[in-house]
């Protein structure tokens, strides 16, 4: 995925993407918090499964909880690729 720009998406502005998409927003922050911007349970798990599909990494909803900002979620994905040798699980 890329930005349009000819450069790659980082994962952080593919979370903020997945957010705008799922909740229908204009943009995210790195900080924006998903729960007070609108999130609830159901968008999180539609959240969850993009983030599966999009990095082909299970990934539990409990992430979404505990991690619940675009920067926190998007370094726990960039972590478990870095560590995904062997390992297909993200964890917190």
């Amino acid at each position: 995925m890329n930005t349009g720009a000819g450069e790659p998406m980082t994962t952080e502005s593919r979370v903020a993407q997945i957010w705008v998409e799922t909740l229908k927003h204009d943009q995210f922050g790195p900080e924006d918090n998903f729960f007070a911007v609108g999130g609830h349970s159901m968008f999180a798990t539609l959240v969850t499964y993009r983030l599966r599909d999009e990095w082909g990494i299970e990934f539990p909803l409990s992430l979404i909880f505990e991690h619940s900002t675009v920067r926190d979620l998007a370094s726990v994905i960039d972590r478990a690729k870095a560590d995904s040798v062997g390992s297909d699980t993200v964890t917190g």
